[in-house]
This record gives structure tokens, sequence and C-alpha cells, in this order.
């Protein structure tokens, strides 16, 4: 667990993001529920599933307002927009906020080989429409969307998206936890 201070100064350390952004998205996520808020005198304390939520919404939000939208999204967004069924196999990541979370385990414990792999991949939050695009070393690119919706389409005339590095998510998470 790292407290949302330390959180924020991570992410400005190590993706470059200002404090002046991250403190008006991380009050809007806590002020909806989504984020822990703490307790007097007891400041809140994030998982990794939290600080993933955070830098999604931190990369893929453009405006304050919509902040809360892009985060909830995190959680419905499925591989390809395919509608999972119950009994689909463990191994389908169920959401993109799922599929974050997974890499940020495999950065704090996995092998060195594994963590290298994660060092070298590169996450797209795009702004315009709700879209994770995680692109592994070995050139392959899983799209992550709004179930029902076409992941290989633009959804907008123009495409603009966050990038972080996996270098830069992997120092990140092991910078927290």
């Amino acid at each position: 667990m790292a407290t949302l201070t330390r959180v924020l100064d991570a992410i400005e350390t190590h993706i470059g993001f200002p404090r002046s952004r991250t403190n008006g998205i991380s009050r809007r996520l806590q002020e909806a529920g989504i984020l822990p808020v703490g307790a007097p005198g007891i400041a809140p304390e994030l998982d990794q599933r939290d600080v993933c939520l955070l830098l999604a919404t931190l990369m893929s939000a453009p405006k304050l307002h919509k902040a809360v939208d892009h985060a909830r999204a995190y959680s419905g967004m499925s591989p390809g927009g395919a509608v999972l069924s119950t009994d689909a196999p463990d191994s389908i990541p169920r959401s993109a906020l799922e599929y974050l979370e997974v890499k940020s385990e495999v950065a704090v414990g996995g092998s060195a080989d594994a963590v290298d792999d994660v060092r070298g991949y590169r996450f797209e939050f795009v702004h315009g429409w709700r879209e994770l695009s995680a692109h592994t070393p070995e050139g392959t690119v899983t799209r992550f969307v709004l179930p029902g919706a076409l992941a290989t389409h633009q959804q907008a005339p123009h495409r603009v998206a966050g990038v972080v590095k996996g270098e830069a998510f992997v120092n990140l998470i092991k910078d927290l936890f």
C-alpha cells in the first residue's frame, strides 16, 4: 500500500504528469468513491489496482469533468470489445483495469524475464473514446474497448492518446510497491 501523496509524487517523477493536474483528478475520483479517502489524520492508501486506475484516468481524461466516466470505463472495457460470459477462460482479462493490474503484479513479483518483457510494452490511453492499446515487444497489440465496440475501427476522425512506456510503468510500480 502506498499513500496518495507518494503515488502522485511517483507519477510526476516516472511519468512526468504534473501534480497540479493529478491533485484535481485524484480528488474527483475520491469524491466519486472510486479511490479511498482516508480518515482524519490518516492518509488514504492505494493498492496496485488503485494506482493503475489513477494512471489510466490521468492518461486518458483530457478534461477534469470527464475523469470519473473514464475511470469507470476502464473497469468495463474488454479485449477487442468482446462481450465476455461468466464461463470465459480465466486467462482472458475481464477488463483493461484487470490487465494493467496483472502487469503491475508482474512488475513487482515476476521473474526477471517477465519484468523485462513488461518493460518493452507501450500502453496507449486514448482520449477521444474509451480504449487502451497495449503494444508488446513482439509487435502484437491488444486493444481494450467497451463491450460491443469495434476495436479495429477508429471511433473519431483523430486519435489522440497518452502513452506510457513499459519502462516507466515498471519503475513507477516498483518504486511504490
